[in-house]
């Protein structure tokens, strides 16, 4: 679909398709309009026309009556008759004739043979031929008929009447043709046009018609193709003119249809509602171009404000919240423009609270606190703690002035901080030397357990950077991280005025202690199993069970290691090493555990190999009680 970019643009189209849209609707409504009351105005002159039509039959056929009568009555022409003598009957009937402007005037026997006619070519023996006529002036009491017939394919009007002498021995017709005289007069009379047609097997021919030349040739092949009926109005299609018609058919003689057809043309009588669209169609332009000014102003004054307060809002986009505009309209878009200032404020306010909030809380807690109402309580999340600690931090305070203790701390602080964020933890608090550090609040994390283990391997790493860079400094520093993962309780807590954002639960405490427990093994890192069970990309060693202090269920803890893509063969045959010295360890197989361990501790010879060797010794002197499960219960935190 076509779009327009600028807000004028799609202003000024909108302005100009309105007003395009009503002229189009009413435009279209004068015109169906204008048809309607044109056709309306047709089909009454029609009706009018018919009528007209018909009274001129029923005069005409009047007069022929009478003439007849006269003639049938006239004792010379029944003198005349009763010569038998062709040429005076028929010299009067010519002289009858010519007084009443008859076209055609027979004598007939009763056997319908002519006996004298005006007509040279239907002379005396000659048959009618008109037969129905003859039958139904024979059925009429009067003896009397009239009928509309061809003779030589020219439509006549001829009336019969019986000849009495006194009796009934011969007919008397009479007749005047509808010739082309006589369908201009009706046109003068009715101002409509007139055709008279014949039907012969399905196929029309124009009698006589009013029609131009050019058009009454394509009249019988459209009739032909329509199905009229009596009387009843209807367009048809001549020579690409619409005329509205109405059709009667007059009779049938010798097997061929007469008809009588009135038309007047709907294009015609269109042509004062034209001339009106013509009007409406000049002012539809006319006020095209008014409405395409009066809306390029009114777009103008409408898009600059808009203009403006876009720029503006691209600005305060890119973090320049001390933008402001000017708008000088007193409208809407002048409060528009008010309130977007305003907003600018607040927003440049909250910006440099924001600024500041992320720097004494983590980023992620800040837009937690900003993005709700800040009130105490919580909320049950499934995430993972992370605990570290720098192990103989005081020692090492002891050892380092202030200002250098500092910024070793900072750089310090500053480096696992950054290996936390980049796997989506939140820095929950600094405590001195130590860090607790969430995942999985305040925002979900679905992998939250290997993001926690990750991160803590990273720590690591950078720890071990450090002292590479300081390989001066006296003491290096050691790493503990403690990682538990479970159910807690994430929310605002503290007192009504100063509130914290950070977790409780059981699982935290539980982090807690395992962080305190890598000094004890001699580890840097130390995972609860159900870390280890959400952490499938990575491999673990299983250190000991342990019972801290505060709970009675013991916790297996694991050393990770690194990434399974990652593990070499040396490192396998290392961890099931330990895994087998581990095993006999807790079967009591003190000499298999032994060795196993010793040869552990040939790669870690400070690690927890050399704690278990030491257990070992312990256990040989004073042997576990009965029923002794292998579990270490701390007694310190």
């Amino acid at each position: 679909m076509f779009r327009f970019r600028r807000f004028q643009t799609r202003l000024l189209v909108l302005f100009l398709a309105l007003f395009t849209l009503s002229q189009a609707v009413a435009l279209g409504l004068t015109n169906w309009a204008g048809r309607a009351a044109a056709q309306d105005e047709i089909h009454g002159a029609l009706e009018v026309a018919a009528g007209v039509f018909g009274n001129l039959l029923d005069e005409r056929e009047a007069r022929l009556l009478q003439a007849a009568v006269l003639l049938a009555d006239d004792f010379a022409f029944k003198s005349a008759y009763a010569t038998r003598d062709a040429p005076t009957i028929e010299s009067m009937l010519r002289n009858h004739g010519d007084r009443i402007g008859a076209d055609v005037m027979y004598l007939l026997s009763l056997e319908h043979e002519v006996i004298a006619s005006t007509r040279e070519e239907e002379g005396e023996g000659h048959d009618f031929g008109h037969a129905e006529l003859l039958e139904a002036a024979g059925d009429d009491p009067y003896g009397e008929a009239t009928a509309i017939v061809l003779v030589d394919d020219r439509p006549f009007q001829l009336v019969v009447v019986p000849l009495l002498v006194p009796r009934h021995e011969a007919w008397v017709v009479i007749g005047f043709e509808l010739d082309a005289d006589f369908v201009a007069s009706f046109r003068d009379l009715t101002l409509s046009e007139i055709s008279l047609l014949a039907e012969t097997g399905e196929q029309w021919r124009v009698l006589a018609t009013t029609l131009p030349a050019d058009t009454r040739g394509s009249l019988p092949g459209v009739l032909a193709r329509t199905g009229w009926q009596d009387d009843a109005a209807f367009n048809m299609e001549l020579d690409d003119e619409t005329h509205v018609s109405v059709f009667r058919t007059l009779g049938v003689d010798d097997d061929i249809r007469l008809a009588v057809g009135m038309q007047r043309s709907l294009d015609a009588a269109m042509a004062p509602y034209q001339r009106l669209q013509q009007v409406l169609l000049g002012l539809l332009v006319a006020g095209l171009m008014l409405t395409a000014l009066g809306a390029a102003w009114v777009a103008r004054k409408v898009s600059e404000p808009v203009r403006k307060l876009r720029a503006g809002a691209e600005r305060i986009e890119q973090g320049e919240y001390q933008t402001r505009v000017r708008i000088t309209q007193r409208d809407e878009l002048g409060a528009l423009g008010k309130a977007f200032n305003r907003m600018a404020q607040g927003l440049e306010e909250r910006d440099r609270v924001r600024g500041l909030l992320g720097k004494v809380v983590s980023p992620a807690i800040a837009d937690e606190l900003l993005s709700r109402d800040i009130e105490l309580g919580g909320e049950e999340r499934e995430a993972s703690i992370l605990f570290s600690d720098i192990v103989g931090f005081t020692s090492l305070a002891e050892t380092l002035p202030p200002a250098e203790l500092l910024d070793l701390l900072n750089g310090y602080l500053t480096g696992i901080s950054a290996d936390i964020e980049s796997e989506g933890g939140v820095i929950d608090k600094y405590i001195g030397d130590a860090v607790m550090a969430l995942f999985g609040a305040p925002l979900a994390k679905p992998d939250h357990a290997e993001r926690a283990v990750r991160a803590a391997m990273a720590m690591a790493d950078s720890v071990r950077a450090m002292n590479r860079e300081a390989a001066d400094r006296a003491s290096t520093l050691s790493l503990g991280v403690g990682i538990n993962s479970g159910t807690v309780v994430a929310g605002n807590m503290g007192s009504r005025t100063r509130l914290n954002y950070t977790v409780v639960g059981d699982a935290v405490n539980l982090a807690s202690r395992l962080e305190g427990l890598t000094r004890h093994y001699r580890v840097g890192i130390l995972a609860s199993a159900a870390t280890v069970e959400q952490c499938p990309g990575l491999v673990f060693r299983e250190i000991d069970r342990v019972q801290v202090k505060g709970r009675q269920a013991a916790v297996s803890i694991h050393e990770p290691v690194g990434r399974k893509a990652h593990l070499d063969d040396a490192m396998r045959e290392r961890l099931a090493l330990f895994s087998r010295a581990l095993d006999a360890y807790r079967q009591q197989s003190w000499d298999e555990a032994e060795a196993a361990f010793r040869a552990v501790a040939q790669y870690e010879p400070s690690g927890p190999s050399a704690l278990y060797l030491s257990r070992i010794e312990t256990f040989r002197r004073n042997p576990p009680p009965p029923g002794w499960d292998g579990i270490y219960r701390a007694t310190e935190k």
